[in-house]
């Protein structure tokens, strides 16, 4: 541990009084001091620290069902063995539970392959009726079209016969006019023949005579068009249908009365076989139901095995939380109880921002039990420094014990010696010899019978020893006795 320079001080005071009572008592004669030899060894620097033991490994169990307690017999500092069955419960409640979500699975899947099933069954009506539907209206259109057929070559008929008679009766009153026009011309002719003038003059009455018989020969073949014409109108074919064409199409028009009655109710029957058809979608969700219903059997099921196992401890260890009953319903995530290893064990100490930048993991240390020493090693550095019993941050340290025994106590406290660097043939002084102030590190040393004061560079600083990079050399005698600056120069020798 390092002098500061108040201690100097103090120390040079305590050293003159010191000196004057040697120098009265042993005037003239070499003053003798405690020494020790600037040589080489293997040094190496330590951080000390306090802590509490853990167990390495910490875990708090957590119940992974909601169930009543039956068996647990546990409280804290009990010791457990890995694989040991802890906590154990009642599968009453589990098991009809599982029941239950079997039973409603199994409704769910009968209801599903019910309305499936029905629903392929109306999807079969429904395209027979769609099947129907196509062949009463094919065999409608051809019995419509036979009809049309009779009714359309009837009309053809009747559209000559009328253009015929039309045409007839347009001569027949053509020649009927012309009739009338020369039967007046004949009656004025024949009152010619009744005028003195004409029946004196030869010339003329001839020539009335021969006009009379002209238009009457006329008239005559008129007469005679008109009555052939009137016998071409006579002998036109009748406009309506025959026995056999009405016959034909009234039982067309049967047949067509009893399709268009099936028509429409295969029609309807088509629309409620459609509306009773599943779509996509509800199939979906008849089997999101099923499906949903068969998960909680299977979480019944796992939850039935993992209550049947119950809960055991991972590894060896001791118990230092218990949360729980024997008879306490616990839920899904409820905590029970909290296991540290006993196999494997640490101590947590916490180091200032002084110490903490010489630790690292892996740096061998040792452990103080009440005067009992054990060794270990740096296993981790936290990355959070903490305010915890001190005013000052601290980052905790984990140090595990290379092999703990029955002496480990989880939550005792220990003493911790970590070693933070070695350095192999390193130049040492006793730690007694060292001193420091506002100048630097120093000693004094009997060089040729003198005392003398010697300004060092050190190194690594140990319990015992600090290192010296530069001042000395190996057989140097340095005094480990308090000395002062009074003292430099006198004569001295080693004890």
């Amino acid at each position: 541990m390092r002098k500061t320079g108040l201690l100097a001080c103090v120390l040079s005071v305590t050293g003159l009084i010191g000196a004057g009572f040697l120098m009265t008592a042993f005037m003239g004669k070499a003053a003798s001091f405690s020494t020790g030899t600037a040589a080489y060894r293997n040094i190496a620097e330590n951080v000390e620290a306090t802590g509490d033991v853990h167990g390495e490994n910490s875990k708090t169990y957590y119940s992974n069902v909601t169930a009543p307690v039956n068996y647990y017999e546990l409280s804290v500092g009990d010791e457990v063995k890995g694989g040991t069955m802890v906590v154990g419960y009642d599968l009453e409640d589990l098991m009809t539970v599982r029941e239950q979500a079997e039973l409603t699975a199994k409704s769910a899947e009968n209801t599903m392959n019910g309305q499936v099933k029905a629903s392929d069954n109306n999807q079969a009506k429904f395209n027979k009726a769609a099947s129907d539907i196509e062949v009463y209206r094919n065999t409608y259109a051809l019995f419509r079209l036979a009809n049309d057929y009779i009714n359309q070559g009837q009309y053809q008929d009747n559209w000559d016969t009328s253009c015929i008679a039309a045409s007839l009766n347009k001569d027949i009153a053509e020649k009927t006019g012309s009739v009338n026009a020369m039967s007046a011309e004949l009656e004025k002719l024949q009152l010619q023949l009744t005028d003195p003038e004409v029946l004196a003059d030869e010339n003329r009455y001839k020539e009335t005579v021969d006009n009379i018989n002209r238009t009457a020969d006329k008239l005559e073949e008129l007469s005679r068009d008109i009555g052939n014409l009137q016998s071409d109108l006579a002998g036109l074919p009748p406009t309506n249908l025959s026995p056999e064409e009405y016959a034909t199409t009234v039982i067309n028009g049967n047949w067509m009365s009893d399709i268009m009655r099936n028509w429409t109710e295969t029609s309807t029957l088509k629309n409620t076989y459609e509306n009773q058809i599943l779509n996509s979608y509800q199939k979906e969700q008849l089997r999101n139901s099923y499906d949903l219903s068969a998960l909680s059997v299977g979480t019944a099921e796992e939850n039935l095995t993992k209550a049947s196992a119950g809960v055991s401890a991972e590894f060896d260890g001791i118990v230092t939380e218990s949360y729980i009953k024997t008879g306490s319903v616990v839920s899904k995530g409820t905590p029970l109880f909290t296991v540290e290893s006993s196999r494997d064990m640490k101590v947590d100490v916490g180091l200032s921002k002084y110490d903490i930048g010489k630790v690292s993991v892996g740096q061998k240390a040792d452990i103080d039990i009440a005067g009992r020493v054990y060794t270990g090693s740096v296993t981790e550095i936290k990355r959070l420094a903490e305010n915890k019993n001190s005013d000052k941050a601290k980052v905790t340290v984990c140090v595990k014990f290379d092999e703990p025994d029955e002496g480990v106590y989880i939550g005792i406290e220990a003493d911790v010696k970590i070693y933070t660097e070695e350095k192999q043939g390193a130049l040492v002084i006793p730690i007694e010899a060292y001193y420091a102030d506002d100048a630097g590190d120093y000693c004094y040393i009997i060089k040729d019978g003198v005392v003398e004061k010697q300004y060092i560079t050190t190194g690594v600083e140990a319990d015992d020893v600090i290192e010296v990079v530069m001042g000395l050399k190996e057989g140097d005698t340095v005094i480990t006795d308090a000395v002062t600056d009074e003292q430099i120069g006198k004569r001295a020798e080693s004890k």
